[in-house]
C-alpha cells in the first residue's frame, strides 16, 4: 500500500509540473500571437482547462507535504494523544467535506456535459470532473493522516507523522 501511495504521489507531482509548464507556454504563445496579429484562441481554453486540474492537484500536493496553512498555536502544547484526537477529528471533517465535493462535483460535471469551450469544442465536464477526481485523491491523503492519528490515539505509535520537512 505504501508503494502504491508513493507512486501515486510521484505521478501527481509529475502531472502537476507538466501542466504548469504547459500553461506558462500556452499563455506565452498566446501573448506572442496577439503581438503579431495572429491570436491563438484555443490556447486560453486549454490553459483554463489545465489550470483547474493543476490547482486541485496542487491542493493535494500541498496538503500531503504539510504546506497548507494551519493554526496550531494551541494544539502543539497538548500531549501527543490529545493532538492525535484533534488531528483525527479534523481529518474526519475534511473527509466529509471531500465526500460532499465528490458527490456534488459529479452532479456538476453531469450538468455541464453539454456546455462546450468556445474554440476547442470540448465538453466543460472535463474541467468540472477535476473536482471529484482530485477530491478522491486528496481523500487518500486525508485517510492516511486519519490512520496515523488513530494509531497514535490507540497507542500503536508514539507520535504523529510530521509532514513539514
Amino acid at each position: 500500500m505504501k508503494k502504491f501511495y508513493k507512486t501515486l504521489c510521484k505521478i501527481e507531482e509529475s502531472i502537476c509540473g507538466f501542466f504548469l509548464c504547459t500553461i506558462v507556454a500556452l499563455v506565452f504563445l498566446s501573448a506572442v500571437g496577439r503581438v503579431i496579429n495572429h491570436p491563438l484562441q484555443w490556447s486560453i481554453d486549454i490553459s483554463q482547462f489545465l489550470l483547474a486540474w493543476t490547482a486541485l492537484l496542487g491542493a493535494d500536493l500541498g496538503y500531503r507535504s504539510g504546506s497548507v496553512l494551519g493554526v496550531d498555536i494551541l494544539t502543539r502544547r497538548f500531549p501527543t494523544r490529545q493532538q492525535a484526537l484533534v488531528k483525527l477529528l479534523g481529518t474526519l471533517l475534511i473527509g466529509v467535506l471531500l465526500i460532499s465535493f465528490i458527490y456534488f462535483g459529479i452532479k456538476l460535471s453531469y450538468e455541464n456535459r453539454l456546455r462546450l469551450f468556445q474554440s476547442i469544442h470540448l465538453s466543460y465536464s472535463w474541467v468540472t470532473i477535476s473536482l471529484p477526481v482530485m477530491s478522491s485523491l486528496m481523500l487518500i491523503s486525508v485517510a492516511a493522516d486519519a490512520w496515523d492519528a488513530f494509531l497514535v490515539l490507540i497507542g500503536k505509535k508514539d507520535q504523529l507523522m510530521n509532514r513539514r520537512a
